[in-house]
């Protein structure tokens, strides 16, 4: 899914240049498909694919399948463009895991709107929904309904949020929970409402209640749920006078408490034992347009790592990767944004493994991947699975939601996790607390191995500003290089650019940009590199 900041052709900029302009449907291997219960013979999976594609509403639909029979939970944010906390806490669910049943997310239902920070009142998508019949009044809407009946979900949420609070005399309907018509909704919200007041010391007007019915009287999605699959759900509303972290949270706890509820409990796949992993590994040849490249072999739901960047030009740039799916992904090289954006054509290694891997190399040694949305603050991960000694963690973002530059930063590297955050120019626009993008990491143990066959190397190289030569301990064909800081000794932005890359070394160095002055000198890092046979 590309994000863009504008509904007109004539708007576009580089950095959100699409490509394709055919409007299609949902893809037809989901048509058909029966949500009721989850196939309890293929095993935990994650997929993802794309409606309105190629048009300025394309968004992106994620399924976990846990491959036990169980419910299907579907959530949908961005509705309204201009209330964040939806989409923000989808874009968070998007990512969860269950250990029985299906959950299907749809983060960012309107992306158009979504980009211009817009409801909007004049076309308002939550209008086009006819609650016991007829045809959706929109493309979007039509295209969204038929992403619903093909999910036949269990259960459903539509995030929201509103400017005021419900039943406090402003007209607005934050803080509340509306239910469907259909039981248990209306009981099980009462109980979620309860534990959210308790567990968040609410009270007064900002205490959550419980709304009115949704009767399908009103032409809004949820309304039509309720007429035409006769399923329990609810409308969750937050009040924007909260903080947006805040009210993300509240959105979060809400789903969480419901599922339990109705016995769709969040849990993490299981250990992958295959005795060939699936994941790619290439050189990619990029420029300052976005373009597309595919995967070795297909990834559900993938994390993709490419920190690293040769050095054809000299100004300071880094990979950017987007539109990932389980085929491919897209990506271009970013400048920051002081300079022009034009780019020379260079070259960049690009490592991917199915989102959430916990598995093993040929030889036994550790590999752990996975992604998540983050933001400008440091995050604490938790590995999944504690190493047996301080591994070597790659990460990159995988989206660009917001049309700034960024690059992801890790410190505090331990056995059992890492802090991870993004990094934006130092002279340039910042992103406020609460924009995040989705960040792809790698987590591998030191040591050479190999991976179904290829030769591989993991290892780590004090760096700084000078060029140096990173000597590798085995030889490589073809070889396939990244290599990103795991410390955080300069606050400066900082990527690694290399060249003369060879089957037994590279020379690289850290290049930082001068958005807010020229001096480029920065404190020797720990740097992580990975090399395998291409």
């Amino acid at each position: 899914m590309k994000q863009t900041n504008s509904t007109s052709p004539d708007l576009l900029s580089r950095r959100n240049f699409l490509r394709g302009t055919a409007a299609l449907g949902i893809g037809a291997a989901f048509l058909g498909t029966s949500a009721a219960s989850a196939s309890a013979s293929s095993g935990p999976t994650r997929t993802s694919y794309d409606i309105l594609e190629g048009t300025y509403y394309e968004t992106t639909v994620y399924e976990y399948d846990s491959g036990v029979s169980g419910p299907t939970t579907m959530v949908v944010g961005g509705i309204h463009g201009d209330e964040k906390s939806g989409y923000l806490a989808a874009d968070q669910i998007a990512e969860w895991s269950v250990t029985t049943g299906k959950l299907v997310v749809m983060p960012r239902a309107n992306v158009d709107a979504i980009a211009r920070d817009l409801r909007p009142y004049d076309n308002d998508l939550n209008r086009q929904f006819p609650p016991t019949g007829g045809t959706c009044l929109s493309s979007l809407a039509r295209n969204i309904w038929n992403v619903v009946e093909a999910v036949d979900p269990d259960w459903m949420f539509d995030l929201h949020s509103s400017r005021g609070i419900y039943e406090s005399g402003d007209g607005g309907v934050g803080q509340a929970l509306f239910p469907t018509w259909t039981d248990p909704a209306r009981s099980y919200g009462e109980q979620t409402v309860a534990a959210l007041n308790d567990r968040f010391g609410l009270s007064g007007d900002v205490a959550y209640r419980m709304g009115n019915t949704l009767d399908a009287d009103n032409p809004m999605l949820m309304h039509r749920v309720a007429g035409m699959l006769d399923r329990p759900g609810f409308i969750c509303e937050t009040t924007e006078k909260m903080p947006l972290d805040e009210q993300t949270q509240w959105h979060l706890f809400t789903v969480e408490h419901v599922m339990a509820q109705y016995g769709h409990v969040r849990g993490t796949p299981e250990t992958s034992t295959r005795s060939t992993v699936d994941f790619h590994a290439g050189t990619h040849t990029f420029d300052d347009y976005w373009q597309s490249f595919e995967f070795d072999r297909s990834l559900s739901y993938p994390v993709i790592v490419a920190p690293s960047l040769s050095y054809a030009g000299p100004d300071p740039a880094h990979p950017r990767i987007t539109d990932d799916d389980s085929n491919g992904a897209t990506g271009r090289i970013e400048e920051w944004a002081y300079l022009n954006d034009r780019h020379y054509q260079e070259s960049a290694g690009v490592l991917a493994f199915p989102a959430n891997t916990v598995t093993r190399s040929d030889d036994g040694k550790r590999i752990q991947a996975s992604r998540q949305n983050v933001g400008t603050s440091w995050e604490y991960v938790e590995f999944e699975e504690p190493f047996e000694a301080t591994p070597v963690v790659l990460a990159a973002p995988q989206s660009d939601w917001h049309d700034t530059p960024v690059i992801a930063r890790v410190r505090n590297v331990t056995r059992y996790g890492f802090d991870v955050r993004l990094h934006t120019e130092e002279g340039g626009r910042d992103l406020s607390w609460s924009e995040q993008e989705r960040v792809g990491w790698v987590a591998l143990e030191e040591g050479r191995g190999t991976l179904n066959g290829r030769n591989y190397e993991v290892g780590t190289r004090r760096m700084d500003e000078e060029w140096r030569w990173i000597d590798f301990a085995g030889s490589y064909e073809n070889p396939v290089f990244l290599a990103a800081p795991t410390t955080y000794a300069g606050w400066n932005p900082v990527t690694v650019r290399y060249e003369d890359l060879s089957g037994s070394r590279v020379k690289a160095f850290l290049q930082e940009e001068t958005s807010g002055d020229a001096e480029t000198g920065h404190p020797a890092e720990t740097v992580g590199y990975f090399v395998i046979d291409g």
